[in-house]
């Protein structure tokens, strides 16, 4: 006989039972060889919460069940595969269909009607005092936030925080860069990526002293009340030491502000393919720019990425595609597949996620919901028992469960709606060219947001390669493919979509 043990410890159970991974690992051996097990697989989670299902050593224990090395799972308690009902149900069918027995040292097992109730019952009450933990948990921590405590870690950039006091501190190097970032941005037109960049010029480390400084991280310190005194823990302010008056950071805001304002009144040009353009040669997204390129200003695509901290910066040189050629490629496709919906049809197909795909995740939810269910009913016939009361707990319980059914059925929904489109696009055809011949009839009317709606509708991804020589028009060198998706019911825009 093969036998496999599993030991799982967290921080909790150490502190409130006194579990350990090495006085669980002595006793399920002693139990796998008085089983009369010939060899014994050694499976273990350490510092890993029992709430998580994606978990290193049980991920490894099922595997090795699916791979048939496994005749029976030695296992301390319930609680030790896993604290939630559903996940306790889940890995418990697995190992049975898989022809696997489970041994618990602590709980007799018995795979019967009465035996499986009383196991799912005992799962359902680890899951409700885990709960209970985290709800006290929470009511501590904000009962703690009232009073001016800290109550979780603080660990803003500027000040050191002492976990065993609970008290924060200014750091006054961090600090010293924290009254720069916001002088620099009051008194100097830098803007919050010019900030950024003086500061990576500088060579200013961050907290993590390995990356650079972001236009994002900037703004999050200029945003942030903290550094005028008052830290912010689910709306309620706490009292830490200041690092600038709130004056400046007020005009900090003001400052911002306004920049919102003029950004906002800008004129900004039109781009019909934002959102959808991707450079193939380096994997980003390209976004409209008016720019000067070799002396002339026009709307163009870029891949260039010029904030601070931008993790991939783009093609180098400089990648600049004219908007206009791009476009009317793009719209020349559009044209195409509307007086041919045949060859939409087919592109879109290819396209799209396989079939196979969608039914997988369709099965996967089935499973979920499976397991909702079982939680339900093994609520409901402990309470029929007289196991469990219908205090506010229990409802809270079975209202989770309910909100969690109706999201799975909802998600199961929408993947069948998009399965019945995938295989059901073909005979679709009449409708397509109804749809194509309605909007044909009108094509030269649509103004520029309509067009764009249109193309939203048919397209769902515009890749670019290659790149225009310095100082010629054209899209020569450059490569565009246009990538479709089938129309979904419903309208986009002012065009109606099937």
């Amino acid at each position: 006989m093969q036998a496999a043990i599993y030991v799982r410890v967290s921080t909790e159970d150490q502190a409130r039972h006194g579990y350990s991974l090495a006085e669980q690992r002595d006793a399920c051996y002693r139990r796998a060889v008085s089983l009369g097990a010939a060899s014994i697989l050694e499976f273990a989670d350490e510092g890993v919460s029992g709430a998580l299902l994606d978990r290193p050593g049980l991920n490894a224990l099922r595997e090795a069940v699916r791979e048939g090395r496994v005749d029976v799972i030695v296992v301390r308690d319930p609680d030790r595969l896993s604290r939630k009902l559903a996940h306790q149900l889940l890995l418990t069918e697995e190992f049975e269909k898989a022809g696997v027995r489970l041994d618990f040292l602590d709980f007799t097992w018995q795979d019967t009607p009465e035996g499986k109730l009383f196991y799912s019952i005992r799962g359902a009450i680890a899951e409700f005092e885990k709960e209970k933990i985290r709800e006290r948990m929470t009511r501590g921590k904000t009962q703690k936030a009232k009073q001016g405590g800290i109550p979780i870690g603080f660990y803003n950039y500027g000040y050191s925080y002492d976990p065993e006091t609970e008290t924060v501190s200014v750091l006054e190097e961090e600090a010293a860069v924290v009254k720069n970032i916001f002088q620099w941005f009051i008194e100097e037109d830098l803007g919050v990526n010019g900030v950024a960049k003086r500061l990576n010029e500088q060579g200013i480390p961050t907290r993590k002293r390995k990356n650079l400084w972001h236009r994002m991280v900037v703004r999050q310190i200029l945003t942030n009340p903290a550094y005028k005194g008052l830290w912010r823990y689910k709306g309620i302010d706490i009292p830490v030491p200041a690092i600038i008056e709130p004056h400046t950071w007020d005009k900090a805001q003001e400052k911002l502000r306004e920049a919102r304002r003029l950004w906002a009144g800008k004129s900004q040009q039109d781009y019909l393919l934002s959102g959808l353009v991707t450079c193939a040669d380096c994997g980003n997204t390209m976004t409209g720019v008016y720019a000067k390129w070799w002396g002339v200003k026009d709307r163009r695509y870029t891949c260039r990425k010029s904030s601070q901290g931008a993790r991939n910066k783009g093609c180098i040189p400089i990648k600049m595609i004219l908007a206009a050629p791009v476009e009317a490629v793009v719209w020349e496709q559009v044209c195409s597949w509307l007086q041919d919906p045949e060859c939409l049809v087919t592109a879109a197909l290819e396209a799209s996620p396989q079939a196979e795909e969608v039914r997988c995740e369709l099965q996967r939810i089935e499973r979920h919901l499976k397991e909702v269910e079982k939680g339900r009913v093994a609520i409901l016939d402990a309470m029929a028992a007289g196991l469990l009361e219908l205090d506010a707990q229990t409802k809270n319980k079975l209202g989770e469960l309910k909100r969690r059914k109706e999201r799975l059925e909802q998600r199961q929904r929408e993947l069948a709606a998009a399965l019945q489109g995938i295989e059901g696009a073909a005979g679709k055809l009449a409708e397509f060219r109804a749809l194509a011949q309605e909007v044909l009839a009108k094509l030269d009317e649509l103004n520029f947001a309509e067009k764009k709606a249109l193309v939203r509708a048919l397209v769902t991804q515009v890749i670019v390669s290659g790149r225009v020589s310095p100082g010629k028009q054209g899209l020569n060198g450059v490569n565009v493919t246009v990538l479709a998706r089938i129309p979904e019911p419903g309208k986009s825009g002012n065009i109606t979509i099937i």
